[in-house]
């Protein structure tokens, strides 16, 4: 009989159900094992992929030997285990070379669900590392070996016979993009919100270059564009190649490539693109370096994607050698083993590199500016392949142009190419509002009103009551709502979502999110419950908000606010800010501050902090200690803090301290209160500091009050930063250009 500790079993039913212990104690016999102990501390990985699946380490006997118990959900992923068993079979040297076995049948749970036993990979729970922790030698090393293996050693067999199939390019990306197209979902959401989902645009302009709309090449052939026949390979496909499903062993802590595990099976074809998992596997690798508008210039960002579709020696030279070594070690390799197809490959890897790019752009981890880049990759892969197939002299190749409007240019993130190129990366200390575009008197005369940038840089107005007001780009009113009681648990409890037309209005207990449809009216999603009294929203963010209760700091979504991620509160917490995409947070005590980002390590920077007048330090014993305010720029690129001593401002990407000064007198006397108190940051780290209703840049030494008529109850930035609102207490609101 099977023997499972009782801590053991509470620890199973807590993360996997009953339902699992039942089916173990059952089943375990017929294994032939007498005692299962989990490995403490505790292993697990609750919902590490898509499929939701659960993940237990164990150790069984006998024989003694460790195993990974995978719990996978009803329905569809429970594909796997045959998806799995298949992989394991199709070239049996390469599977116990480079896959993880299946020691134990799996077991069948009355509620649909799957129990799966796995091998450990690389036989070590602590040697065995994802590839895309490795640092970039490492990285580039495991890249390399895994492509040439993919098409030489597991598919050996299958390509010494095969036949390639012919395709028209339509069909080719029709049936790649499978459910992703033909359900309307998120791929085809995307692509109306880029503008481009539309019958009269088959030609769409990005970095100076006239490109096929690739969308229209899934949807069906176009007058205006060549739908060729194309050669394609098909043979054995891991089908989600990223970085985090190879893991690499470790021998005396130095990375073997090639002793490398592909795990997550679910998604595996016999009859896959041969260029999927390559392109997979390039395109995870370059996320980092794409992922935030402000990682790599404009230039950088064209000849990287150039370097990727058309390779010459003049882009690589614009692009961080990094990023070129990523392409050239994964694209070289495939080139090589496939240098007795080599055309033909060249053109069935472009048609990979276009669907994966599209798929690419409905991943919810991947930013905006990410999925809009890669959008990009979609149309100029698509364009090389037109070329690279045209009829000679039959005009197809894409002319180069020099366009007035770039079509790729997102909700919020401005232009790329060279209409972008003049917009400063570095701390800029004293950016100020350049040029008025629009003002208007909105009937909002209440000092707890909440201005904030929605998409498109819709500006939307809240005011104490939660009654929200509306205005295009250009200041013509939008449907909005009256409020209603009660009002807003304190000044400033609202939030204006960046990519969605949605508002978030904190009640005493409940969090209110109202959506605004393109349809018109207005939808409220069902309240969401704040736990206790203190429980506050994060005054920042977009793309996602945040709350915290002074214990944690919870990530949540602008849909129904369904939480995302929790990260734990510096013990007495004064202040809180976020990102757009909650990548960076920033937390502070009185006198220090704690910068979380999001796969890196996290910085913890100190500073001055007393009250003025109270500096005598037994003065300050007998007082609580003082407050402070934080503001992190739109992608995380700065955080700034001001005390009631000093205002500072680090840069994330290294952690470097780019300004530092202590405040005047004047301005730590007029710091004491928190009525009409704001604190932004722009990306290029310049600080707007709003104190009792009187805007400043306290980034310049001594400070500059910015000229105004009046006292502002809030402002905001739009999260590409060009443009700044400011709402009055007397209900003015006015735009101008940053």
């Amino acid at each position: 009989m099977l023997h499972i500790s009782p801590e053991d079993i509470a620890s199973i039913r807590n993360v996997c159900g009953q339902e699992v212990v039942d089916e173990l104690l059952r089943q375990g016999e017929k294994y032939g094992w007498s005692e299962l102990r989990l490995r403490r501390p505790l292993w697990t990985a609750t919902g590490s992929s898509y499929t939701g699946a659960v993940l237990l380490a164990a150790s069984v006997a006998p024989p003694p030997h460790q195993l990974v118990i995978k719990v996978i959900p009803a329905g569809a992923p429970a594909r796997e285990v045959l998806a799995h068993t298949e992989a394991l079979d199709a070239a049996p040297e390469f599977s116990r070379n480079h896959l993880v076995g299946q020691p134990c049948s799996p077991l069948d749970l009355p509620d649909g669900r799957t129990v799966m036993f796995q091998e450990v990979a690389g036989d070590s729970l602590l040697d065995a590392t994802p590839s895309g922790s490795l640092v970039r030698e490492e990285q580039n090393q495991v890249v390399t070996t895994v492509v040439r293996g993919l098409l030489t050693e597991w598919n050996e067999a299958t390509l010494r016979h095969a036949v390639p199939v012919q395709m028209k390019v339509s069909e080719f990306l029709h049936r790649e993009l499978a459910d992703l197209w033909t359900s309307g979902g998120s791929l085809q959401a995307f692509g109306r919100g880029l503008g481009v989902l539309g019958p009269s645009l088959p030609w769409l302009y990005s970095d100076g270059m006239r490109v096929p709309n690739p969308y229209l090449l899934v949807k069906d052939a176009h007058p205006a564009l060549a739908d060729p026949t194309v050669p394609v390979l098909r043979a054995l496909g891991h089908g989600d190649l990223h970085l985090d499903n190879i893991l690499v062993p470790r021998l005396e802590k130095v990375a073997q490539p090639h002793l490398y595990r592909l795990i997550d099976m679910c998604t595996f074809s016999k009859n896959a693109d041969l260029g999927r998992d390559v392109a997979t596997l390039l395109l995870s690798t370059l996320v980092p370096h794409v992922n935030h508008r402000h990682e790599l210039p404009p230039d950088q960002r064209h000849a990287l994607l150039r370097f990727i579709v058309d390779p010459d020696a003049s882009h690589r030279a614009d692009i961080v050698p990094d990023a070129a070594a990523r392409v050239a070690a994964v694209r070289d390799t495939a080139r090589e083993a496939m240098r007795r197809w080599r055309d033909p490959w060249d053109v069935q890897f472009l048609l990979s590199l276009t669907v994966t790019a599209l798929r690419f752009t409905t991943y919810t981890n991947i930013s905006e500016a990410g999925r809009t880049w890669f959008a990009r990759l979609a149309a100029h892969a698509s364009g090389e392949v037109l070329a690279r197939t045209q009829v000679k002299d039959a005009g197809a190749r894409p002319p180069v142009l020099e366009p007035g409007r770039d079509t790729f240019t997102m909700a919020g993130f401005g232009q790329a190419g060279s209409a972008g190129r003049d917009r400063q990366t570095d701390f800029v200390p004293d950016q100020e509002p350049r040029r008025r575009r629009w003002q208007t008197e909105t009937g909002v005369r209440d000092d707890r009103a909440v201005v904030g940038f929605g998409p498109h840089h819709t500006v939307v107005a809240v005011d104490g009551e939660g009654g929200i007001r509306r205005w295009t780009a250009s200041g013509d009113p939008l449907p909005g709502t009256s409020g209603r009681s009660p009002r807003q648990r304190l000044g400033h409890q609202s939030l204006v979502a960046s990519l969605t037309h949605s508002v978030v209005v904190a009640r005493p207990k409940e969090l209110e999110i109202v959506h605004f449809p393109q349809a018109g009216g207005a939808f409220r999603s069902p309240p969401v419950p704040l736990q206790n009294g203190d429980h506050f929203l994060v005054t920042s963010g977009g793309d996602v908000f945040a709350t915290h209760d002074k214990k944690h700091l919870t990530v949540r979504d602008y849909e129904d606010g369904a939480p995302i991620e929790a990260l734990p509160c510096p013990p007495s917490m004064a202040a809180s800010a976020v990102s757009i995409d909650a990548s960076v947070v920033a937390m502070a005590r009185s006198r220090e501050v704690h910068i979380h980002r999001r796969g890196r390590p996290p910085l913890r920077r100190s500073v001055s902090n007393s009250i003025p007048h109270l500096r005598n330090k037994v003065l300050q014993m007998m007082t609580p200690d003082p407050g402070l305010q934080l503001a992190v720029s739109p992608s995380g690129s700065h955080v700034g803090c001001v005390t009631f001593e000093e205002v500072v401002v680090w840069s994330t990407d290294d952690g470097r301290e780019v300004y530092r000064r202590r405040l005047t007198d004047r301005e730590a006397d007029e710091a004491l209160g928190a009525k009409w108190m704001r604190l932004v940051c722009t990306e290029t780290g310049t600080l707007f500091w709003l104190r009792r209703g009187r805007l400043s840049t306290p980034t310049i030494d001594g400070g500059t009050q910015l000229r105004q008529s009046g006292t502002y109850a809030d402002i905001a930035i739009a999260r590409d930063g060009t443009l700044i609102a400011m709402l009055s207490t007397e209900g003015r609101l006015e735009v101008w250009d940053l």
